[in-house]
């Protein structure tokens, strides 16, 4: 799936989860809806943890490419 997606869900999903726990606490009280805050701070660390591995993933291709021009950059032209 695309990533941009992907981010775009969790963040709904956790914007809504912790919605829906404020109005919760206030009917219920915290030990009946604290699954819904777990639940909003688990789509949050998903979502950092993403991004995270997309965020290094893209660094070390940078890095392959760098190191890549350098090798054929260095290679004498053959005649």
């Amino acid at each position: 799936m695309n990533f941009k997606l992907v981010k775009t869900i969790l963040l709904a999903l956790s914007l809504g989860f912790f919605a829906v726990w404020v109005l919760e606490f206030r009917r219920a009280g915290m030990f009946e809806s604290y699954w819904l805050l777990l639940l909003s701070v688990m789509c949050l660390l998903v979502f950092q943890f993403r991004r995270l591995k997309a965020s290094m993933e893209l660094k070390k291709k940078q890095t392959e490419e760098i190191e890549n021009q350098k090798l054929s950059s260095s290679k004498p032209a053959k005649k």
